[in-house]
Parts: structure tokens; sequence; C-alpha cells
């Protein structure tokens, strides 16, 4: 089994143009707490402790709806898509045969109920009629990455020098180039691309999630990114950027100055995510006595990622499966 440190980084501007952001984002780690309300150790009362993380959250929201409308709706889908993921799912195992089925089933769910929280909101405020918000999430617990998608935020997963688009863009360009209408190298540029047919809110009757799941190497980097990025910066010069291997937090800084001296005509967003491998194995957690406050204490201060899924099954037809390597890519 691997063991990787998760790095993390994300930045995002109002670009050239735009006088306000409405892109959001989010990277939050998923681990176990409690609240030790008493005790009669002076050293834990009153204070939460929490556990080894066990899964990692990436979230980017692309918000539309013109002034406050876009900002409003996709801070609102956020907030209500984290809120669920906390409150609706059980956490203390890992993601196992016996219930992927139901944590796939909640992430769709979740997307649509964050949709119909927008709707209903927009009908109490009709001054925001039109707001909504695209929304991409990446669930990571390792090695599985899963993916909650609509709209045209993006995610890509980078490997063995190639970068692959993992999301579909769900706009009018998309479904011209699906059939043929459109060339491929045209759609970034065709004011098609603007015109999106699947996301919350905007005044649709439904939303339709797109669900994906894959399995991570060691040394993979994930970007997820809202349109102001790949609207003026191509696939193989995101692909360049990513080779050079710098941090996370360098290499969003770098993609989003190539996005601004590009032209920088939206909001832009980027997350990365690398995947480091690490040397050793887990520690046992042993002792020869009972422990101490202070082996209490530091044990709830460990930082070691180790989840075994070994065990996980393909997912039903209605996830769409996705196996990547440097040979032979599906």
């Amino acid at each position: 089994m691997s063991i990787v440190s998760v790095h993390s980084a994300g930045l995002t501007h109002c670009g050239n143009v735009r006088d306000e952001n409405q892109d959001q984002y989010v990277i939050a780690e998923m681990s176990r707490a409690m609240m030790v309300k008493s005790s009669g150790l002076s050293t834990i009362e009153g204070r939460r402790l929490v556990g080894d993380s066990f899964a990692t959250i990436l979230l980017v929201a692309d918000g539309m709806g013109g002034h406050l409308g876009g900002r409003e709706a996709s801070r609102s889908a956020m907030e209500y898509f984290l809120a669920s993921i906390l409150n609706k799912l059980t956490w203390v195992e890992a993601i196992t045969t016996d219930n992927e089925l139901a944590f796939r089933q909640v992430l769709g769910e979740t997307l649509i109920e964050a949709h119909g929280e927008l709707q209903s909101f927009a009908t109490a405020h009709p001054h925001l009629k039109d707001m909504g918000t695209t929304l991409t999430m990446a669930y990571v617990t390792w090695p599985y990455l899963y993916i909650v998608h609509a709209g045209d935020t993006r995610c890509y997963l980078y490997r063995d020098r190639d970068l692959r688009l993992i999301t579909r863009d769900h706009t009018v360009a998309q479904q011209m180039m699906m059939s043929g209408k459109l060339k491929a190298e045209e759609g970034e540029r065709s004011p098609w691309a603007n015109v999106l047919v699947n996301a919350l809110g905007a005044g649709a009757p439904d939303v339709v999630p797109d669900l994906y799941r894959l399995t991570l190497n060691p040394g993979d980097r994930l970007l997820l990114c809202s349109d102001g990025l790949n609207k003026h910066v191509s696939d193989d010069r995101i692909a360049k950027e990513l080779t050079l291997r710098k941090s996370p937090e360098e290499t969003a800084k770098e993609l989003v100055k190539l996005a601004l001296d590009g032209g920088g005509s939206d909001n832009v967003t980027v997350l990365l995510t690398d995947f480091v491998p690490t040397s050793g194995s887990s520690p046992m957690r042993t002792y020869s006595e009972i422990p101490t406050e202070q082996q209490v204490l530091a044990e709830f201060d460990r930082d070691l990622i180790e989840v075994d899924t070994s065990d996980l099954e393909a997912p039903s037809p209605n996830t769409e499966e996705m196996t990547i390597d440097s040979d032979n890519q599906s």
C-alpha cells in the first residue's frame, strides 16, 4: 500500500476586466474529531481533539448572474455542499464496496439539493432571479479520487508528463464539438463556450451531476480551475508548467499570471494538489504502560495519512470509471 503526503494550494483573482470575483474555492481535510465537554484532564477540557486526516476535499465554483447574484450563488452552493458532507455521511469508515454506492448517491443528491436551494433563494429575492453557479468537487481518499461536477469548471489529472482533462464542459460549444458542428480547436474561442447547458440555479428546471472515479498514483498532480484559466491558457501550456514540478503555491501563481497575461477577461481560480510519495511505513501505536496525558495529546497531533481501501470494487454503471496510465488511456 502506497503512502503519500498531500500538498495543496489555491489562488483566485478577479482578472483584468471584472470588478468583482464571483469564483469561490475550498481546500479542506476530513478528519474525525471530538469536543471534550468535561474531563478530569485539565489539558483537554473544553478542547476539540482532532484525529488523522483521512480525505482531502477540493471545491471550485464559478458564479454567474450579474452583480451580487454570481457571488451569492457560488458562496451559497459551496456552503450548502460542505455542510451536507459533514452532516449527511458517516465518515467513520473508509469507502468500501459496502458503502460506495451510498456515498456516490449522496454526492449526486447533494448537488441536486444545492440547485434547489439556489432556486428557492432566487424566487424569494427576484433581483437575483438569474443567479447560478458551476461546481466541481474532488474528494480524495487515497488512492481513490471521486468527482462530482456540473458546469464548465474543470478537473485535470497530470501524470507522467501527460495532462488529461477528466471533466466534461457542460456548454453549447462542447455539445457542438461532440456532434461535429464545431472543431475542437475553435471551442475555447467560440461564443457558445460561455453558454451553459447544465449548472446549479440560473433558472434551470434541474441539474444533472456528472460523477467520476479514478485510481491515483504517487506523483500525480491534480488541477481544478475555473474557465478563466483555460480561456487564455492552452492545455499544452498548462502541461508545460506542471512539468516544471514547482511547488503547488508557485505553480498556482504562475498559472494565474499566464491567464492574466493572456487577457484575463474573467475571474480565474486555480487549485493544485500534489500526491507526494513518502518513504517508510506507518508507525505502530503501542504503549508499554498506560499512556500519559502528553502521549495522548501527541497522538492527536499526528499528521500521517494512511487509508487502506484496497478491497474497493468497480462502481456501478452510472458512475464513469476512468483508468489512466502512461501506456494505455481510456
